[in-house]
């Protein structure tokens, strides 16, 4: 936690003492930025909320430094969200990292930093991402070094991550290992999570991604991922984890897919009493993020397929109109466990520094989208069938 918070102030220092001999300020190569975000939310299994609820959901700020050589970038949020929420806060360093540019245009940037693993940036176009955000393989940051090269029809992304992103701080009514942006395994929590006593952690994670850019006019990206990385129980042993993705984006005129299939696989080592409700104490591992811990099946396929629309022209002040539909699965390889399902239809516009979302999502055994918050490991038959949720945003992006 000490390393992430020096790495952060570092960059912070760096981008500061550059930009106060910058020549020209309007052209500084140090920007600060942030936004403000609100939603509004509707649940349909949630009675006490039969008309959903409005609230603000994230603040946030942004450093940034890149002078053609040296490069940074932090951002910190603060989370506040209402009671058909949870009724929590949080704060923490979404990332940190401090880097240079190459005279190839090749990086490497060190500091908690985003994992190349699968579609990039990221494997969806809605606000709530994809179901591949919620086991931990989509939109995540830990600390380490990452190296990119330089652009190219071919290009490559070598990373090495001693540790995860690290905990921060957050309400009485969350799980202090769980106050994070990135979903990690992390230990469980007797009050907030499902009181398994699992004190697993990631460790020593080594990440290769390599694309190849085809066409002209449509643009094609065809790539492959690859993880390893150890999984350290808390009680002196590790163990190991390792997951492989093919994945395919392309743009034919104003049409736009993601296609992305990937298997992972967590070899964790638990003891007998290190379970809940019966289960295999192997057939699962603790994820946590946003304040909350859950069960997630140690072996998985996840498919996703996502299209999408870009309209032309402009509605009085709106602009930038995208419609999608974002569909996800994860297939448990484990007996009993029955798959988790994600479907997600919206549109996405701007106006000005204004940014909205409009999302009707469809859940099956889905921490997020359905009453079942141990969906995505052994499912409860009384929430098999399908669940909605509504989700209208306005960011304020300065």
């Amino acid at each position: 936690m000490n390393d992430i918070k020096c790495l952060c102030c570092a960059a912070l220092l760096a981008a500061a003492s550059a930009s106060a001999h910058a020549e020209d300020a309007a052209k500084s190569p140090l920007q600060i930025g942030g936004a403000i975000r609100f939603n509004y939310v509707y649940k349909s299994w949630q009675d006490d909320h039969p008309n959903g609820f409005f609230g603000l959901d994230t603040a946030r700020l942004d450093v940034n430094y890149d002078d053609g050589t040296l490069i940074g970038s932090a951002q910190y949020r603060y989370n506040r969200f209402p009671k058909g929420q949870g009724g929590y806060w949080q704060t923490f360093l979404h990332h940190g990292w401090v880097g240079m540019r190459f005279a190839d245009k090749s990086t490497v940037h060190v500091g908690l930093d985003k994992n190349m693993f699968g579609l990039s940036p990221f494997a969806s176009n809605n606000f709530y991402e994809s179901i591949a955000f919620y086991t931990g393989f989509e939109d995540k940051y830990d600390l380490g070094v990452t190296y990119a090269s330089r652009p190219g029809p071919v290009e490559w992304q070598l990373g090495f991550y001693p540790r995860d992103g690290g905990s921060y701080s957050g309400g009485s009514n969350t799980a202090g290992a769980s106050n994070r942006y990135s979903y990690n395994i992390v230990p469980d929590d007797d009050k907030q999570g499902f009181g398994t006593g699992q004190s697993d952690r990631e460790r020593d994670t080594l990440i290769g991604r390599l694309v190849w850019h085809a066409g002209d006019a449509p643009q094609h990206e065809f790539g492959v991922s690859a993880l390893a990385g150890a999984i350290r129980n808390g009680a002196g042993t590790e163990s190991r984890r390792h997951a492989v993705a093919l994945h395919y984006k392309g743009t034919y005129g104003p049409f736009g897919v993601m296609l992305e299939a990937l298997r992972y696989d967590y070899r964790t080592r638990h003891t007998a009493a290190q379970t809940y409700g019966g289960l295999d104490p192997n057939s699962f591992v603790m994820l946590g993020a946003f304040g909350y811990p859950y069960p997630v099946a140690t072996k998985g396929d996840i498919y996703i397929a996502n299209v999408s629309y870009d309209i032309p022209g402009k509605l009085g002040p709106f602009s930038g109109f995208k419609i999608y539909n974002d569909y996800g699965v994860l297939h448990k390889r484990v007996a009993g466990y029955q798959d988790s399902v994600q479907n997600v239809t919206g549109m996405s516009f701007s106006a000005g520094k204004w940014f909205f979302y409009t999302d009707f999502m469809l859940g099956k055994h889905h921490p997020y989208m359905t009453p079942d918050f141990g969906g995505l490991a052994s499912t409860s038959a009384a929430h098999d069938g399908y669940t909605r949720r509504v989700n209208l945003q306005a960011g304020y992006y300065f």
